[in-house]
């Protein structure tokens, strides 16, 4: 099972530090193909201002054609 991520980038506003940078991660979808799931990544990541990614089964993610830690 392949899952589709979302990284949606918000800003904390601290009383002493000011304004922080953070991201929120949420699950987009489940996939049972890698290729469906990479497909899927493409088509949001062309159209989202948000980051896109995929996660396979060992929480591994997908990047430029490998899985990396």
């Amino acid at each position: 099972m392949y899952r589709l991520m979302r990284s949606a980038k918000f800003t904390l506003y601290h009383t002493v530090s000011g304004p922080m940078s953070s991201y929120r991660q949420s699950l987009v979808g489940h996939f049972r193909q890698s290729q469906a799931a990479i497909g899927a990544c493409r088509v949001a990541n062309a159209s989202s201002p948000d980051r896109y990614y995929v996660l396979n089964e060992l929480g591994q993610e997908y990047f430029r054609g490998f899985w990396i830690d």
